[in-house]
């Protein structure tokens, strides 16, 4: 009785802070009841034990699940494959199940029951963790993907989220940016929100993880589930609308005392991936800006005749660009008359290119060390991670060092307890990519013109100017008269700035699992999430947005994640046939996020980097936001004699993020499949494994709109010197869920015993989407949040995956993922511009609103436009815009930027198909993995190029402006060049450019050591491996990246995907 005393005890504990609500004090004494019950039961035990071994090379199969049959009584086998196990003495079959291998029941015949498992290449008895619980890919309904363990380990990353990449259909991905630690952005089939994030839920280990994704160890994960469509995250219900991302992390094994120490190092180098965007050399570069300074002269009148313009120019270009690389060359004979550079011209100037000092060589080497085991009745994993990389610029590191402690403890035959502990130290510079200034090094290596030094020269001798010390002094342009970026100096500033954080994360998982009656289990788990973070900037006094009195900017969170819920699981199999399991379940969520800034100048003591040593208070702000979700769910499913297959599942989930009258809202999904193979009449059918079709459709919600969306918000600001209050946001007491409806069916089939494939369509409805409706300005405020928009996403998805050559030692196995993606806003209120893209009814958000780019005017040189004009109804009310053409059908064209209109111009930035390639190639104790990502269909904006074509002194000028119009009768797309002059490169369709890309993302070569040489020197597996991330990306321009982001266009501030090369090796024993 004591045992069951301090069980009620721990109800009491963790239920005595709960709001009180009858529903869950009934479900809490209906649970205990039927555990008091449970308590009664007693049954005569027999013991058998065996060794479970592997049919391919006959070798023990450690970690294998020997189930009773038809009860949830079970254990792993050990290291040596070796298991024993106390069974009821009515137990007449035990089941052995692997991953990667086929189910295999035996009888029980005796005190011994061995067991030999085939592969099973077709991935039927593949188990999925899926909402809060687990089931066979051959019964799933929905649709839902799994990365294993094997994959993981084919990889070398820093950030888990990079295994994404390429992993599986209906997942789209942005590349990481080459910081370390970054990590890829990601969409579930398509954006389905306007005006809120469209990440997916994370959850991690049964809670939800609000933390980052490069703080987890990617060695610790021994899966990913991927949750697509409404069925497989209707369980979710108000987190589940853009997807759901389950991640499980490794656990020991239970049998005899075992003991498995498992070492992975790995190191190698980092650089960049993509290549810096052409550029003209400085020869050039002054025959065209001698150009472009002459056009510039004739056009404003200064000048008669482009061939006076020209005169003058040629010999007085030095006077717009202030520096004269070629030493021994006069300033006024740079440039001959004949508009060329001058022939005995020779640079003279050291340090030139400004990427050269912003890059080094970066590094990354990875150590985990892992300790798996178990006995009878515990098993326990342990994982110590350390993780340092260096980028390949100054200013760019990441350091983790990560632990965790996975328990789980069968402490009666009734009574399952466990732990999940982790914790992560986490250290980064983050000084280039938090960058967006002009001391970013990407922006200005790209756009200073090869003509300028990085450190100060005497223009007539191109010597080191050097300082008092003897010391080479940065050039800030000033003694020269830089044109551009005077005052400015991007490497000094990266190298004199500092940017960094540290965040820090600990977490707990606990759970208690009781066993009621046969085939009734009572779970209850508990968890905790938190994480601080903590960032330091410092601007040096010397140069750049610090001086001349430096600046101190400081800022910490603290985010805490609270998470509970109740399950009450039952399984029961009746005349072996019919299949049922029913789930119940209680969640309740908590989210607290304490965020503190001060940002001060001036400061008193140089050395010291702390806040209290800056004199004038600029920024002072700190707030605190809560959010909590409560939420009651169940789920039922019912196969029979495992063909045909329904399930259904229902939530009704509340949230703080609503006002008390809409706070609630009901979600919910059904759906089904039938195994088509299994029937009698496909019996005679040998090449046809596995044929089953599939259909499902749900309702689920999206409440991340912010803690307090619902309320009118006031803040605090000073009036002068007294204290004042200011209206922030209006507030919306009707704001409620933004609700996605999906419907999915999908066609599975395997073939010939080596080929798996899918074909699956989908249609997701997004209707009442947040979108900020405009006020009148009387109101004081813009604009107001509304449920009031709507859009679809809708695709295809293909999956194949198979044995190609299956012959002796040699294997090689290939798959191939694509998908398609139509995505159309159906319901707006008003059409709203946000940037290159217009939301309208009838149109994607990718959809580009552009200028009509027409052709470069062969009389002068000038950029025309054909004019975009307005479309209206009936009652007068613009409803679009269409090309105009006058009487003759002719189009009606511009030179003003201002007077060119805007419209759809026909591209799209999210592509027709995109989708992976992926290779395994298998030999003996070779193995070769390849990973290939591509898209086709896509366009994007390249704005970084439309920047390297405008005429400005001092800035580089891209190689194609070399085909720039000089004189009346040119033909070219290139229009003059001239100073100042807007229209001549507006922003049009005219830099629209394929984002279609095929990227070599991965290949890795490993070799395993033969078991039988290892096992004489008692250890269990030895490989050593290389492997290469983000080799080569094959693009439409050099340099340009059109995995930057899903809206087609790119920054010039980004800091490019990097490059790893590693080798490693894997050691266990």
């Amino acid at each position: 009785m004591h045992g069951i005393d301090m069980i009620l005890l721990l109800f009491q504990i963790l239920y005595s802070n709960l709001k009180p609500i009858s529903m869950k004090k009934t479900a809490i004494l209906l649970s205990l009841l039927l555990f008091i019950c449970g308590l009664a039961l007693n049954a005569q035990t027999r013991q058998v034990s065996g060794t479970v071994t592997s049919a391919e090379d006959g070798l023990p199969l450690p970690g294998v699940s020997i189930v009773v049959d038809g009860l949830t009584l079970g254990t792993l086998s050990d290291f040596e494959g070796r298991y024993t196990l106390d069974v009821p003495a009515n137990a007449t079959r035990l089941v052995f199940s692997f991953v990667g291998m086929k189910t295999l029941t035996v009888s029980i015949s005796g005190p011994v029951v061995n067991a030999t498992l085939e592969p099973d290449v077709l991935g039927l008895e593949e188990v999925m963790v899926v909402a809060y619980g687990t089931v066979r890919k051959e019964s799933l309904t929905g649709s839902a993907a799994v990365i294993d363990s094997k994959k993981l380990e084919g990889r070398s990353v820093s950030s888990m989220g990079e295994i994404l990449i390429g992993s599986t259909s209906g997942v789209q991905t942005t590349a990481a940016s080459g910081q370390p630690g970054s990590s890829p952005d990601i969409q579930i089939r398509g954006l389905g929100t306007l005006n809120t994030s469209s990440d997916p839920l994370i959850i991690l280990d049964g809670a939800e993880y609000a933390g980052s994704l490069a703080s987890i160890n990617p060695g610790d994960i021994e899966s990913m589930t991927i949750l697509k469509d409404a069925s497989s995250t209707a369980l979710y219900g108000s987190r589940a609308a853009n997807g759901v991302i389950i991640i499980t992390t490794k656990s020991g094994t239970k049998g005899s005392e075992n003991l498995i120490i498992s070492l992975k190092a790995q190191a190698g180098l980092v650089t960049q991936s993509l290549p810096h965007y052409e550029s003209v050399d400085a020869f050039d570069y002054y025959e065209l800006q001698a150009e472009a300074y002459a056009q510039t002269r004739y056009w404003a009148g200064t000048n008669a005749t482009i061939a006076e313009a020209r005169s003058y120019a040629y010999q007085n270009i030095y006077s717009q660009l202030r520096y004269n690389p070629f030493v021994g060359t006069p300033n006024n004979q740079i440039v001959g008359s004949d508009g060329k550079i001058n022939p005995n011209a020779e640079i003279g100037f050291p340090d030139l290119d400004w990427y050269e000092p912003a890059m080094q060589t970066g590094y990354r080497q990875n150590y985990d060390l892992n300790l798996t085991g178990g006995s009878k009745k515990i098993s326990y994993f342990y994982s110590l991670g350390y993780l340092d990389e260096r980028g390949y610029t100054i200013k760019s590191d990441f350091e983790r060092i990560s632990t965790r402690l996975n328990l789980d403890y069968d402490v009666k035959k009734w009574l399952k307890i466990g732990a999940n502990m982790y914790g992560s130290l986490e250290n980064s510079d983050i000084g280039t990519s938090n960058s967006a200034t002009y001391a970013n090094p990407f922006r200005n290596a790209r756009m200073t013109a090869p003509i300028y030094p990085i450190y100060l020269v005497d223009q007539a001798t191109g010597e080191y100017i050097l300082d008092g010390a003897g010391e080479k002094q940065y050039d800030d342009g000033g003694l020269y008269s830089r044109p551009i970026n005077q005052g400015r100096h991007a490497i000094a500033e990266l190298n004199w700035n500092s940017d960094a954080y540290n965040r820090n994360n600990f977490g707990n998982r606990v759970f208690s699992t009781f066993t009621i009656l046969e085939g009734l289990t009572a779970t209850v788990n508990a968890s905790l999430d938190l994480q601080n973070y903590h960032y330091k900037g410092y601007e040096n006094p010397k140069i750049g947005d610090g001086a001349p009195t430096a600046r101190m900017d400081e800022s910490r969170y603290i985010r805490t994640s609270v998470n509970f819920n109740q399950l009450l699981n039952y399984e029961k199999t009746f005349m072996g046939v019919h299949n049922f399991a029913a789930l119940l379940g209680h969640e309740s969520y908590s989210r607290e996020y304490t965020y503190q800034r001060g940002f001060k100048n001036q400061f008193i003591v140089s050395g010291i980097y702390e806040l209290n040593n800056f004199v004038n208070t600029s920024t002072n702000t700190s707030y605190t936001t809560n959010k909590r979700t409560e939420g009651y769910f169940g789920r039922l499913k019912y196969n029979y004699d495992n063909r045909y297959y329904i399930e259904g599942s229902y939530r009704r989930d509340g949230s703080s993020a609503f006002d008390r009258n809409v706070r609630w809202g009901d979600f919910f999904s059904v759906g089904g499949s039938w195994r088509i193979s299994e029937e009698q009449f496909m019996a005679n059918i040998p090449w046809l494994d596995n044929l089953k079709l599939r259909a499902s459709y749900g309702e689920v919600g999206n409440d991340n709109i912010g803690s307090y969306g619902y309320q009118a918000l006031y803040g605090t600001y000073p009036n002068a010197t007294s204290p004042g209050i200011r209206w922030e946001t209006v507030g919306n007491s009707a704001l409620t869920w933004e609700v996605n409806k999906t419907f999915d069916v999908a066609l599975d089939f395997s073939l010939f015993n080596r080929v798996n494939a899918s074909v699956e369509w989908y249609n997701r409805k997004s209707d009442d989407l947040l979108y900020e409706m405009p006020l009148p300005t009387s109101m004081g405020l813009l604009s107001q949040p509304r449920n009031i928009a709507a859009l679809f996403n809708r695709g295809w998805e293909f999956n194949v995956n198979g044995d190609i050559v299956r012959s002796g030692d040699f294997r090689w196995n290939l798959t191939l993922i694509a998908s398609t993606l139509r995505n159309e806003i159906t319901s707006i209120p008003d059409p709203f511009v946000d940037g290159t893209k217009r939301w309208a009814e009838g149109h994607s958000v990718y959809d580009f609103w552009l200028r009509k780019f027409y052709d470069v005017d062969p009389t002068d040189g000038a950029t025309r436009f054909h004019v975009w004009e307005d479309v209206t109804d009936e009652e007068g009310n613009v409803i679009g815009s269409q090309l105009s053409y006058d009487a003759e059908g002719a189009p009606v064209l511009t030179k003003d930027q201002n007077s060119a209109g805007y419209g759809y111009v026909g591209a799209s930035a999210f592509p027709d198909l995109q989708g992976s390639i992926g290779n395994l190639f298998t030999y003996k104790g070779f193995t070769l993995s390849t990973l290939f990502t591509y898209s086709l269909g896509g366009m994007m904006l390249d704005g970084v190029y439309q920047g390297m074509l405008s005429a400005t002194a001092g800035e580089s000028f891209h190689p194609d402006v070399m085909n720039s119009w000089k004189n009346p009768g040119d033909v070219t797309n290139f229009p003059r060049l001239q100073y100042s002059n807007s229209n001549l490169y507006a922003t049009s369709d005219y830099f629209l450019i394929s984002s279609d890309y095929f990227n070599i993302k991965s290949v890795s070569l490993s070799y395993a050591f033969p078991k039988q040489l290892l096992n004489r020197y008692n250890i269990g597996q030895l490989s050593i491996f290389a492997t290469g991330e983000n080799l080569y990306l094959f693009a439409a321009r050099k340099g340009m990246n059109p995995t930057y982001n899903f809206n087609g266009t790119q920054s010039e501030f980004a800091y490019s995907p990097s490059r790893s090369m590693i080798i490693g090796l894997n050691l266990q024993f």
